[in-house]
This record gives structure tokens, sequence and C-alpha cells, in this order.
């Protein structure tokens, strides 16, 4: 009887279970293990937004900067390039009203000088719904009202390629014959084209375009009235006004003579049109080429800041930037050998609870390869 009730308390004691302070030491280890998890994922979670941040910002620093590159590797090339005293403007508007045309300068920028400020002043550049003579063909222009205050304006100039030959002699009062094989011309109506070889050149609107096999005849049309890119009756010769022509020499234009699309591009800062994730307003990097409407490059971008290299030793043969400086300060643009860009990109999404955005600055120089310079 003694063993048999030994056996029943030992029984008994151990389906007692858990004290109270054992639970309570339990409850507490649990907890703390879980709080170490916790900030563990928390951490984790917080880690990663910085990271995702730090590439994003670096992938939209690097497209920035890859964007206007790639125009001021080809900004300059105007085929062979005649002295600007032989070009026809044969548009009805002058260069300083038509700049995404202006051949004569093969860059161009607006310098901000305060909050609000640019220097050239804005009103040079054709605005959307503009109701003035700053205008363009379709209406798409940049709205200077929206561009980042206090940041700069860079505009490249060049020939689209690739561009055409003639298919034969033309003559200064004719249309231009074009080659274009398989029926492609290269162009379209209503693009300003640049006709050149090496002596002369003209600048010109095309009004129509008929395709025969592998030529195309343009038409040029002029008009007494219209838009500053319709072709004028009459052009700016050397020494007055003169009816329309191709040429203030007089000159046959021979079959070496290329036809290319005249192009300008324009990069600045504007809001996005999309928002981050929480809703806010994000800046972002804009491009507008020729008389098409701008459109969104690369979201984030805040800020862009460009000098200009200029050759002050033009008559050392170099091309070698000197000093830079604003474009306010250029004393001659086709001084300019090269650029120095500068970008600040955000993450665009926040990374913390109070909404700061991770931010970085981006600078690159650039060498121009079809710089000029000229005394």
């Amino acid at each position: 009887m003694y063993t048999r009730f030994r056996i029943v308390g030992r029984e008994a004691n151990r389906a007692a279970g858990f004290s109270l302070i054992e639970l309570l030491l339990a409850l507490a280890l649990g907890l703390v293990i879980v709080a170490g998890i916790v900030q563990l994922f928390v951490g984790n979670s917080q880690t990663y937004a910085v990271m995702h941040a730090q590439a994003r910002l670096q992938e939209n620093g690097r497209f920035a900067l890859d964007f206007i590159s790639r125009a001021a590797r080809s900004a300059g090339y105007f085929g062979c390039a005649p002295q600007p005293q032989n070009i026809v403007r044969g548009l009805r508007g002058n260069w300083a009203l038509i700049p995404e045309f202006n051949i004569t300068r093969f860059i161009d920028g607006h310098e901000s000088t305060g909050p609000t400020a640019w220097a050239p002043t804005l009103n040079t550049l054709p605005r959307s719904g503009a109701t003035n003579a700053n205008v363009y063909i379709d209406g798409n222009g940049i709205n200077t009202a929206d561009v980042a205050p206090g940041t700069d304006i860079v505009a490249f100039r060049t020939l689209r390629e690739p561009g055409r030959r003639l298919a034969q002699t033309l003559q200064p009062d004719a249309a231009p014959v074009v080659m274009a094989p398989g029926g492609d011309a290269g162009m379209a109506v209503n693009d300003i084209i640049m006709i050149s070889n090496c002596e002369q050149g003209a600048v010109v609107r095309i009004t129509g375009m008929a395709v025969a096999g592998d030529e195309a005849q343009l038409t040029l049309a002029t008009s007494t009235t219209g838009n500053l890119y319709e072709n004028a009756d009459q052009v700016e010769g050397p020494n007055g006004l003169i009816p329309f022509s191709l040429s203030f020499l007089q000159r046959a234009y021979g079959e070496d003579t290329s036809v290319a699309v005249v192009e300008t591009t324009y990069f600045f800062i504007a809001p996005s049109l999309a928002p981050d994730s929480e809703g806010n307003p994000v800046l972002a990097l804009w491009q507008k080429v020729g008389s098409a409407g701008p459109v969104e490059l690369v979201q984030g971008v805040e800020n862009l800041q460009v000098l200009y290299g200029i050759d002050t030793t033009l008559n050392d043969g170099v091309p070698n930037a000197n000093r830079y400086v604003p474009f306010n300060e250029v004393p001659d643009p086709n001084q300019v050998v090269s650029i120095r860009v500068t970008v600040t990109v955000n993450s665009v999404d926040p990374i913390a609870a109070d909404g700061a955005r991770l931010a970085r600055t981006f600078s690159k120089t650039l060498q121009f390869r079809n710089s000029r310079p000229r005394a």
C-alpha cells in the first residue's frame, strides 16, 4: 500500500503542469523573441527601401545623362556647313522667333538667375496656347509657366540622320527632287528641312510631297500670311528683300547636295505627369524635339544645371575649353566646345515617414564632336 501511494503522488505531481512563475518567464522570453523578429523585419524593410531608392536614383541619373549626351554628340552637324551668310532663311519668322530651327547656332541655353528668372528671357521660346506670334506649327510648345524655377534649359541643334541626296540638279527657283529608297523620303509634309552643300544652303518648310518610285518631289509653297513657319514669298537677302529663292548666290545645287530635317532638342525640368506613391507631385526631365510636343523622359530629376566650356584662344586652332561659364556669360554660342551637365535626382517615392526622399547629384562633361569655333 505504501508503494502504491508513492506512485500515485508522483503521477499527481507530474500532471500539475507549469507554475505561474514558469509561465511568466516563458511569456517574457516569447515576447523578446517576437520583438527581435519584428525589429529584424522592420530593419530589413528599411534597408530594402533605401537600397531600392539608391538603385532607382542611380538608374534615373544615368538615363538622364545618357539622353542629354546622345543629343550633345550630334549637335552642330549641319552637313558640309556653308557660311551663315550664304544660308537662305526661307521661313516667315526670323531666327529669334523660330529658335528651334536657328541653324546658325548649334547650342542655346536659358540660365536660371533666380527663383523665377532666366537669362536670356524665356519669352523667345514658343509656348503652348500662346496668343502672340510665338506658336508652333501644331501648337505644341514648352509651357514656360511649368518649367521648374531655378533650373536651366539647354537646346542642341542638328540635322536628323539619315538625310537624303538630291536626285537631280536643283535650280534656285525649282522644286527639289530627293532620293527615296523604297519610297521612303526620310521626311514628311510640314517638316522644316535644310538643303545644303559646302557653298550654300536654305532652310524651308515642305508643303507637299509626291513620291514616285525611288524619288520624291518636294513642294515648297510660299505664303504672304500665316504662321512663322510658312515659307515667305520674300526672303531677307544680303542687300534687302528678294523674291523667294533657294540661293543667295543664284547658283544651282548639285546632286551631292544634302537634304535633311532640322531638329532642335530641348531639355528642361517640369512637373511629372504621375505623382509619387503617396500622391505627392514630383519633378521630371522633359524633352522637346522640333515642333513636336514635349515628352517626359525621366521621373525624379529635380534640377538641371549646365555650364558651357568656351574656347578663349581661337587662334591656336585647337578646340579646347579654357573656362566654364553660365550661358548668359557666353560671348558667342559658336565658341562653345563642351558643356558640364549636372543633374540632381531623387528616389521619387519617400523612404521615411516624414516624406523625405533620397537624393544625389550626378555630373558629366561632354565634348562637342562637331564644334568648329571661329573667331
